[in-house]
């Protein structure tokens, strides 16, 4: 059966991989439903073909290819997120295989609920990087399944993910006021050669009311909580003010 493509792309974006100039390919569907999700639009999919984002297509898998060639002069890397890519894993696994061709990097943005999926690229050496978004501590099982929808597992899959072996890790968490444990999910990174990113929530973009009701994070405040976790190597902090900024680093 012929594979498409359902969601959008960013052609050349500076920001979703530090360091890199990346196309962004951005799948539709996803299987949480997370309080604060920034890209709800493409979580509400009944039917995976049928692109709820405005801008977004059903195309075939070729032309997602051929937007990877015309870009391919200006990027070093393509990062797959969403949605949830590795709920699609059969065009994931794909286009991996087709940016690697091309001699790009590859990253995913993930949830972490699929653990042997990221797995198998990674055995097929098809993975660089793993951009894992941990949103409450990996040990609070009721916190997180309250945070991502009521999905009762999913601390346990992204422990899962965490483990994965062969392949450079970033975890990302987005903060919001009556959400953020910076401090327990740092805890659950400690001795784990991962880069940390504590990420501004945008109060206005959240689905949940109560949230869009918040105060977001200051630049200040989102270093304070940076520095507090400096237990561990490399920790980094992304607003909209100044973007991304290492906070602490210990060689």
């Amino acid at each position: 059966m012929a594979l498409v493509f359902s969601g959008v792309t960013i052609p050349v974006s500076t920001i979703d991989w530090y360091g890199r100039s990346a196309s962004v390919i951005f799948f539709n569907g996803c299987n949480f439903k997370c309080l604060y999700c920034s890209n709800n639009k493409f979580i509400e999919v009944a039917n995976r073909l049928e692109p709820l984002f405005k801008k977004g297509s059903v195309v075939d898998i070729e032309e997602i290819e051929k937007q990877i060639l015309d870009t391919k002069s200006f990027i070093s890397a393509v990062v797959f997120s969403g949605g949830e890519p590795t709920a699609h894993p059969e065009e994931l696994e794909h286009l991996a295989r087709f940016a690697k061709a091309q001699g790009l990097l590859v990253g995913v943005e993930t949830n972490g609920y699929y653990p042997e999926r990221l797995g198998k690229l990674i055995q097929e050496k098809l993975l660089d990087k793993i951009f894992l978004d941990i949103k409450a501590p990996p040990g609070d099982a009721q916190r997180y399944s309250m945070v991502t929808g009521g999905i009762r597992d999913a601390a346990g899959h992204a422990l899962r993910s965490l483990a994965l072996k062969g392949v450079a890790v970033e975890v990302r968490t987005t903060v919001f006021r009556s959400l953020a444990d910076v401090s327990g999910i740092a805890k659950s990174l400690e001795g784990r050669d991962c880069t940390y990113v504590i990420q501004q929530g945008i109060p206005e973009y959240a689905p949940d009311e109560k949230l869009r009701k918040e105060k977001p994070f200051t630049r200040e405040e989102l270093a304070a909580l940076a520095k507090s976790v400096a237990f561990l190597k490399d920790v980094r902090i992304r607003t909209r003010e100044k973007g991304e900024e290492r906070i602490v680093r210990v060689d």
